[in-house]
Protein backbone atom coordinates (compact mmCIF):
# COMPACT_ATOMS: atom_id res chain seq x y z
CA UNK A 1 0.00 0.00 0.00
CA UNK A 2 1.52 3.37 -1.56
CA UNK A 3 0.17 5.52 1.75
CA UNK A 4 -1.87 5.05 5.07
CA UNK A 5 -2.32 9.09 5.49
CA UNK A 6 -5.63 10.27 7.14
CA UNK A 7 -8.85 11.17 5.59
CA UNK A 8 -10.41 14.67 6.91
CA UNK A 9 -14.06 14.27 6.24
CA UNK A 10 -15.52 18.24 5.44
CA UNK A 11 -19.79 18.27 5.35
CA UNK A 12 -21.44 21.10 3.65
CA UNK A 13 -24.13 23.96 4.09
CA UNK A 14 -25.95 23.38 7.54
CA UNK A 15 -24.41 20.08 8.07
CA UNK A 16 -23.13 19.01 11.20
CA UNK A 17 -20.09 16.51 12.80
CA UNK A 18 -20.19 13.80 14.70
CA UNK A 19 -22.97 13.44 17.89
CA UNK A 20 -24.34 16.73 17.26
CA UNK A 21 -27.60 15.44 16.11
CA UNK A 22 -27.87 12.33 17.89
CA UNK A 23 -28.09 9.76 15.85
CA UNK A 24 -28.03 11.09 12.65
CA UNK A 25 -24.48 10.61 10.65
CA UNK A 26 -23.59 13.15 7.86
CA UNK A 27 -21.50 11.02 6.74
CA UNK A 28 -23.73 7.99 6.32
CA UNK A 29 -21.57 5.02 6.06
CA UNK A 30 -18.28 6.61 5.28
CA UNK A 31 -17.07 6.34 8.78
CA UNK A 32 -17.93 2.50 8.59
CA UNK A 33 -16.41 0.90 6.02
CA UNK A 34 -13.43 -0.82 6.02
CA UNK A 35 -10.46 1.22 5.01
CA UNK A 36 -6.66 0.83 5.46
CA UNK A 37 -7.11 4.75 6.25
CA UNK A 38 -7.78 6.15 9.71
CA UNK A 39 -10.82 9.15 8.97
CA UNK A 40 -11.48 12.08 10.69
CA UNK A 41 -15.24 14.01 10.58
CA UNK A 42 -14.82 17.76 11.06
CA UNK A 43 -17.39 20.25 12.33
CA UNK A 44 -16.96 23.55 10.87
CA UNK A 45 -20.21 26.56 10.69
CA UNK A 46 -22.76 25.51 9.05
CA UNK A 47 -23.79 28.57 7.99
CA UNK A 48 -19.89 30.41 7.22
CA UNK A 49 -18.01 31.27 4.78
CA UNK A 50 -15.34 28.72 3.26
CA UNK A 51 -12.62 30.86 4.59
CA UNK A 52 -13.63 30.78 8.21
CA UNK A 53 -14.74 26.80 7.71
CA UNK A 54 -11.41 26.93 6.63
CA UNK A 55 -9.44 28.41 9.47
CA UNK A 56 -11.64 26.23 11.53
CA UNK A 57 -10.88 23.24 9.85
CA UNK A 58 -7.04 24.19 10.06
CA UNK A 59 -7.52 24.29 13.91
CA UNK A 60 -9.21 21.22 14.24
CA UNK A 61 -6.87 18.55 12.37
CA UNK A 62 -3.67 20.04 13.82
CA UNK A 63 -5.09 21.31 17.27
CA UNK A 64 -4.83 25.12 17.82
CA UNK A 65 -7.06 27.84 18.56
CA UNK A 66 -9.48 28.86 15.82
CA UNK A 67 -7.46 32.18 14.36
CA UNK A 68 -9.28 33.76 10.93
CA UNK A 69 -6.62 36.07 10.60
CA UNK A 70 -6.92 39.51 12.04
CA UNK A 71 -6.73 41.47 8.47
CA UNK A 72 -9.95 39.67 7.42
CA UNK A 73 -11.38 39.26 11.47
CA UNK A 74 -11.28 43.22 11.25
CA UNK A 75 -12.41 43.87 7.90
CA UNK A 76 -15.60 41.56 8.01
CA UNK A 77 -16.54 42.87 11.54
CA UNK A 78 -15.82 39.64 14.10
CA UNK A 79 -13.64 38.48 16.30
CA UNK A 80 -10.45 37.11 15.39
CA UNK A 81 -10.38 33.71 17.63
CA UNK A 82 -13.01 31.31 18.29
CA UNK A 83 -12.82 27.64 19.84
CA UNK A 84 -9.55 26.30 21.32
CA UNK A 85 -8.58 22.83 20.14
CA UNK A 86 -5.80 22.18 21.60
CA UNK A 87 -4.79 18.61 22.48
CA UNK A 88 -7.85 17.36 20.39
CA UNK A 89 -6.03 17.64 16.61
CA UNK A 90 -6.92 14.78 14.38
CA UNK A 91 -3.10 15.06 12.97
CA UNK A 92 -1.31 17.77 15.81
CA UNK A 93 2.43 16.62 13.55
CA UNK A 94 0.59 17.86 10.36
CA UNK A 95 2.96 18.56 7.90
CA UNK A 96 4.13 18.57 4.32
CA UNK A 97 5.86 15.37 5.64
CA UNK A 98 2.68 13.67 6.73
CA UNK A 99 0.03 15.52 4.66
CA UNK A 100 -3.91 14.68 5.03
CA UNK A 101 -6.34 13.40 2.22
CA UNK A 102 -9.14 16.09 2.81
CA UNK A 103 -12.54 15.07 1.66
CA UNK A 104 -15.47 17.91 1.00
CA UNK A 105 -19.31 17.65 0.35
CA UNK A 106 -20.97 19.99 -1.30
CA UNK A 107 -19.71 23.59 0.73
CA UNK A 108 -17.39 21.61 2.37
CA UNK A 109 -15.56 21.40 -1.39
CA UNK A 110 -14.60 25.28 -1.41
CA UNK A 111 -13.74 24.70 2.36
CA UNK A 112 -11.15 22.35 1.59
CA UNK A 113 -9.73 24.45 -1.47
CA UNK A 114 -9.90 27.28 0.83
CA UNK A 115 -7.82 25.62 3.25
CA UNK A 116 -5.21 24.69 1.10
CA UNK A 117 -4.69 28.09 -0.60
CA UNK A 118 -4.36 29.29 2.88
CA UNK A 119 -1.92 26.36 3.96
CA UNK A 120 -0.02 27.31 0.69
CA UNK A 121 0.49 31.16 1.95
CA UNK A 122 1.01 30.12 5.68
CA UNK A 123 -1.62 32.25 6.79
CA UNK A 124 -1.25 31.08 10.45
CA UNK A 125 2.61 30.82 10.54
CA UNK A 126 3.09 27.22 10.86
CA UNK A 127 5.89 27.26 7.59
CA UNK A 128 2.45 25.48 5.92
CA UNK A 129 2.75 25.01 2.36
CA UNK A 130 0.29 23.61 -0.27
CA UNK A 131 2.17 20.14 0.20
CA UNK A 132 -0.07 19.18 3.49
CA UNK A 133 -2.66 18.11 0.87
CA UNK A 134 -1.73 14.85 -0.07
CA UNK A 135 -4.97 15.05 -1.75
CA UNK A 136 -8.70 16.80 -2.74
CA UNK A 137 -11.80 15.20 -3.73
CA UNK A 138 -14.82 17.31 -3.98
CA UNK A 139 -18.13 15.03 -3.54
CA UNK A 140 -21.11 16.92 -5.21
CA UNK A 141 -18.99 20.08 -4.94
CA UNK A 142 -19.97 23.68 -5.63
CA UNK A 143 -16.58 24.25 -7.69
CA UNK A 144 -18.41 26.93 -9.68
CA UNK A 145 -21.07 27.82 -7.82
CA UNK A 146 -24.68 26.92 -7.34
CA UNK A 147 -27.61 28.67 -9.26
CA UNK A 148 -29.65 27.85 -6.21
CA UNK A 149 -28.70 30.69 -4.05
CA UNK A 150 -30.48 33.05 -6.38
CA UNK A 151 -33.59 31.20 -5.12
CA UNK A 152 -32.85 32.27 -1.53
CA UNK A 153 -32.63 35.90 -2.17
CA UNK A 154 -28.79 35.92 -3.36
CA UNK A 155 -28.68 39.06 -6.36
CA UNK A 156 -28.06 37.62 -10.01
CA UNK A 157 -25.74 40.92 -10.47
CA UNK A 158 -23.99 40.96 -7.06
CA UNK A 159 -24.78 37.67 -5.25
CA UNK A 160 -25.48 39.70 -2.18
CA UNK A 161 -28.27 39.10 -0.29
CA UNK A 162 -30.16 42.56 0.18
CA UNK A 163 -31.22 43.48 3.67
CA UNK A 164 -34.67 43.29 3.13
CA UNK A 165 -34.55 39.32 1.86
CA UNK A 166 -32.16 38.57 4.74
CA UNK A 167 -34.83 36.99 6.94
CA UNK A 168 -36.63 35.65 4.20
CA UNK A 169 -34.03 33.58 2.92
CA UNK A 170 -32.41 32.24 6.12
CA UNK A 171 -35.24 31.17 7.09
CA UNK A 172 -36.02 29.62 3.79
CA UNK A 173 -32.79 27.95 3.84
CA UNK A 174 -32.98 26.43 7.38
CA UNK A 175 -36.54 25.33 6.58
CA UNK A 176 -35.71 23.51 3.67
CA UNK A 177 -33.05 21.47 5.68
CA UNK A 178 -35.16 20.66 8.49
CA UNK A 179 -37.93 18.75 6.04
CA UNK A 180 -34.64 16.58 5.02
CA UNK A 181 -33.82 15.95 8.65
CA UNK A 182 -36.81 15.31 10.07
CA UNK A 183 -36.66 18.37 12.03
CA UNK A 184 -33.66 17.44 14.16
CA UNK A 185 -31.60 20.49 14.52
CA UNK A 186 -34.66 22.38 16.07
CA UNK A 187 -33.84 21.58 19.09
CA UNK A 188 -29.84 20.80 19.14
CA UNK A 189 -28.38 22.64 16.02
CA UNK A 190 -25.25 25.13 17.03
CA UNK A 191 -24.32 27.50 14.01
CA UNK A 192 -21.18 27.76 15.45
CA UNK A 193 -21.29 31.49 14.99
CA UNK A 194 -19.46 32.99 18.37
CA UNK A 195 -16.81 34.89 16.44
CA UNK A 196 -20.16 36.90 15.35
CA UNK A 197 -20.78 37.32 18.79
CA UNK A 198 -23.88 34.86 18.21
CA UNK A 199 -25.23 32.29 20.75
CA UNK A 200 -28.74 30.49 20.95
CA UNK A 201 -29.64 31.38 24.12
CA UNK A 202 -31.61 28.78 26.21
CA UNK A 203 -35.23 28.13 25.62
CA UNK A 204 -34.39 30.50 22.14
CA UNK A 205 -36.26 28.77 19.26
CA UNK A 206 -34.71 28.55 16.19
CA UNK A 207 -37.16 30.91 14.43
CA UNK A 208 -36.40 33.32 17.13
CA UNK A 209 -32.39 32.96 16.98
CA UNK A 210 -32.37 33.32 12.97
CA UNK A 211 -34.69 36.56 13.23
CA UNK A 212 -32.02 37.84 15.64
CA UNK A 213 -29.32 36.35 13.46
CA UNK A 214 -30.86 38.14 9.97
CA UNK A 215 -30.73 41.85 11.74
CA UNK A 216 -26.76 41.37 11.87
CA UNK A 217 -24.48 42.23 9.36
CA UNK A 218 -23.45 38.76 9.05
CA UNK A 219 -25.70 37.57 5.75
CA UNK A 220 -25.38 41.60 4.70
CA UNK A 221 -22.16 40.84 2.88
CA UNK A 222 -19.55 38.25 1.53
CA UNK A 223 -18.09 36.73 4.83
CA UNK A 224 -21.34 33.86 4.91
CA UNK A 225 -21.84 30.43 3.30
CA UNK A 226 -24.50 31.70 0.47
CA UNK A 227 -22.11 34.24 -0.75
CA UNK A 228 -19.65 31.67 -0.48
CA UNK A 229 -21.95 29.12 -3.16
CA UNK A 230 -23.18 32.48 -5.57
CA UNK A 231 -21.46 32.04 -8.99
CA UNK A 232 -19.94 35.85 -8.25
CA UNK A 233 -17.91 34.17 -5.15
CA UNK A 234 -17.28 31.10 -6.78
CA UNK A 235 -15.51 32.99 -9.78
CA UNK A 236 -13.67 35.67 -7.68
CA UNK A 237 -12.13 32.55 -5.56
CA UNK A 238 -11.27 30.22 -8.52
CA UNK A 239 -9.16 32.97 -10.16
CA UNK A 240 -7.29 33.16 -6.41
CA UNK A 241 -7.40 29.48 -5.28
CA UNK A 242 -4.86 27.60 -7.09
CA UNK A 243 -4.52 24.08 -8.38
CA UNK A 244 -1.30 22.53 -6.97
CA UNK A 245 1.45 20.70 -9.16
CA UNK A 246 2.16 18.29 -5.95
CA UNK A 247 -1.34 17.72 -4.94
CA UNK A 248 -4.06 15.20 -6.79
CA UNK A 249 -7.21 16.28 -7.03
CA UNK A 250 -10.33 14.52 -7.81
CA UNK A 251 -14.49 15.43 -8.30
CA UNK A 252 -16.92 13.24 -8.05
CA UNK A 253 -20.46 14.62 -9.61
CA UNK A 254 -23.78 13.28 -8.96
CA UNK A 255 -27.11 13.93 -11.10
CA UNK A 256 -30.18 12.69 -10.61
CA UNK A 257 -32.10 15.04 -13.79
CA UNK A 258 -33.66 14.66 -17.11
CA UNK A 259 -33.83 16.71 -19.87
CA UNK A 260 -37.19 17.58 -20.95
CA UNK A 261 -37.72 16.36 -24.49
CA UNK A 262 -39.90 19.57 -25.62
CA UNK A 263 -38.35 22.28 -23.50
CA UNK A 264 -34.86 21.29 -22.80
CA UNK A 265 -35.27 22.07 -19.16
CA UNK A 266 -34.03 19.44 -17.06
CA UNK A 267 -36.73 17.87 -14.69
CA UNK A 268 -36.03 15.79 -11.00
CA UNK A 269 -36.38 12.27 -11.36
CA UNK A 270 -38.79 10.09 -9.25
CA UNK A 271 -36.22 8.78 -6.82
CA UNK A 272 -35.05 12.13 -5.82
CA UNK A 273 -35.28 12.90 -2.59
CA UNK A 274 -38.44 14.34 -1.94
CA UNK A 275 -36.99 17.66 -0.33
CA UNK A 276 -34.94 18.33 -3.10
CA UNK A 277 -37.58 18.23 -5.65
CA UNK A 278 -38.52 21.69 -5.61
CA UNK A 279 -34.80 23.01 -6.02
CA UNK A 280 -33.52 20.68 -8.48
CA UNK A 281 -36.83 21.82 -10.44
CA UNK A 282 -35.86 25.79 -9.99
CA UNK A 283 -31.97 24.89 -10.80
CA UNK A 284 -33.20 22.83 -14.02
CA UNK A 285 -34.67 25.94 -16.00
CA UNK A 286 -32.75 28.84 -14.17
CA UNK A 287 -32.05 31.75 -16.78
CA UNK A 288 -30.44 35.65 -16.20
CA UNK A 289 -31.17 38.21 -17.48
CA UNK A 290 -27.69 38.89 -17.68
CA UNK A 291 -24.62 37.24 -17.27
CA UNK A 292 -23.55 36.67 -13.76
CA UNK A 293 -20.27 36.74 -14.30
CA UNK A 294 -17.86 37.61 -16.78
CA UNK A 295 -17.19 34.38 -18.92
CA UNK A 296 -17.13 35.03 -22.14
CA UNK A 297 -19.61 32.63 -23.54
CA UNK A 298 -22.04 31.73 -20.18
CA UNK A 299 -24.68 29.81 -20.97
CA UNK A 300 -27.70 29.50 -18.71
CA UNK A 301 -28.36 25.68 -20.24
CA UNK A 302 -25.20 24.48 -19.03
CA UNK A 303 -26.13 24.63 -15.66
CA UNK A 304 -29.42 22.80 -15.52
CA UNK A 305 -28.34 19.36 -15.37
CA UNK A 306 -27.80 19.04 -11.25
CA UNK A 307 -28.51 16.70 -8.11
CA UNK A 308 -31.16 18.80 -6.72
CA UNK A 309 -28.97 21.68 -5.17
CA UNK A 310 -25.66 21.81 -7.55
CA UNK A 311 -25.49 21.68 -11.32
CA UNK A 312 -23.20 19.24 -12.98
CA UNK A 313 -21.54 21.86 -14.40
CA UNK A 314 -20.59 23.64 -11.48
CA UNK A 315 -19.45 19.67 -9.68
CA UNK A 316 -17.08 18.54 -12.14
CA UNK A 317 -13.72 21.41 -11.68
CA UNK A 318 -12.92 24.52 -10.76
CA UNK A 319 -13.34 26.35 -14.70
CA UNK A 320 -15.39 29.44 -14.54
CA UNK A 321 -11.49 30.95 -13.49
CA UNK A 322 -8.16 30.89 -13.45
CA UNK A 323 -5.80 28.15 -14.51
CA UNK A 324 -6.85 24.41 -13.29
CA UNK A 325 -5.37 21.97 -15.48
CA UNK A 326 -7.90 18.66 -16.30
CA UNK A 327 -7.43 15.43 -15.78
CA UNK A 328 -9.05 12.37 -16.71
CA UNK A 329 -12.96 10.70 -16.18
CA UNK A 330 -12.35 7.35 -14.34
CA UNK A 331 -14.19 4.89 -12.95
CA UNK A 332 -13.39 2.27 -9.96
CA UNK A 333 -11.86 0.20 -12.36
CA UNK A 334 -8.97 3.10 -13.08
CA UNK A 335 -5.76 2.06 -11.83
CA UNK A 336 -3.90 4.55 -9.23
CA UNK A 337 -1.28 4.69 -12.05
CA UNK A 338 -3.48 7.10 -14.29
CA UNK A 339 -3.70 9.65 -12.18
CA UNK A 340 -1.31 12.68 -12.32
CA UNK A 341 -0.89 15.33 -9.81
CA UNK A 342 -1.71 18.57 -10.39
CA UNK A 343 -5.20 17.56 -12.06
CA UNK A 344 -8.31 17.58 -11.82
CA UNK A 345 -9.80 13.97 -12.33
CA UNK A 346 -13.39 13.44 -12.42
CA UNK A 347 -16.41 10.66 -11.85
CA UNK A 348 -19.72 10.47 -12.47
CA UNK A 349 -22.43 8.96 -10.26
CA UNK A 350 -25.78 9.63 -11.83
CA UNK A 351 -29.01 8.27 -10.03
CA UNK A 352 -27.45 9.76 -6.94
CA UNK A 353 -29.02 13.11 -6.01
CA UNK A 354 -27.47 15.46 -3.15
CA UNK A 355 -28.24 13.85 -0.47
CA UNK A 356 -27.67 10.07 -1.49
CA UNK A 357 -23.86 10.36 -1.67
CA UNK A 358 -23.85 11.16 2.45
CA UNK A 359 -26.96 12.09 5.01
CA UNK A 360 -30.04 10.43 3.47
CA UNK A 361 -29.22 7.84 0.78
CA UNK A 362 -32.75 6.08 -0.43
CA UNK A 363 -33.26 2.66 1.25
CA UNK A 364 -31.99 1.01 -1.77
CA UNK A 365 -28.80 3.08 -2.23
CA UNK A 366 -26.68 2.28 0.96
CA UNK A 367 -25.16 -0.59 -0.57
CA UNK A 368 -24.25 1.86 -3.36
CA UNK A 369 -22.95 4.48 -0.83
CA UNK A 370 -20.36 1.88 0.77
CA UNK A 371 -19.17 0.98 -2.38
CA UNK A 372 -18.64 4.10 -3.33
CA UNK A 373 -16.72 5.04 -0.38
CA UNK A 374 -14.62 1.95 -0.25
CA UNK A 375 -13.53 2.65 -3.67
CA UNK A 376 -12.86 6.50 -2.66
CA UNK A 377 -10.68 5.43 0.44
CA UNK A 378 -9.03 2.14 -1.43
CA UNK A 379 -8.27 4.66 -4.38
CA UNK A 380 -6.79 7.82 -2.22
CA UNK A 381 -4.43 4.73 -0.32
CA UNK A 382 -3.18 3.44 -3.69
CA UNK A 383 -1.71 6.90 -4.39
CA UNK A 384 1.96 6.91 -4.35
CA UNK A 385 2.96 10.44 -2.61
CA UNK A 386 6.24 12.24 -2.43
Amino acid sequence: MPNKRPVVLVHGILGFGPKELGPLNYWGTATRVPSPLARFEASVGPLSSAHDRACELAAQIKGTRVDYGAAHAKREGHARYAADYTGRGFVPDWNAGKPVHLVGHSLGSPTIRCLQHLLASNYWGWGSTAGWVASLSTVSGVSNGSTLTYLFGADEKTGLIGRSDIAAALLLIVEAYAFATGGLQDNVYNFDLGHWGFERQPGESLPEFLLRLSASRFLAGKDNACYSLTLQGAYADNAVWQTHPGTYYFSYITAQTEKGWLSGYHYPKPRMNPALLPHASYIGRKAFGRKPIPVQEFRAADWWENDGAVSTYSQKYPHVSGTHPVGIEFDHETPASRFVKGRWHYSWAREVDHLDVCVFPQPDQIGWQRKFYIGLFDRLAALKLG
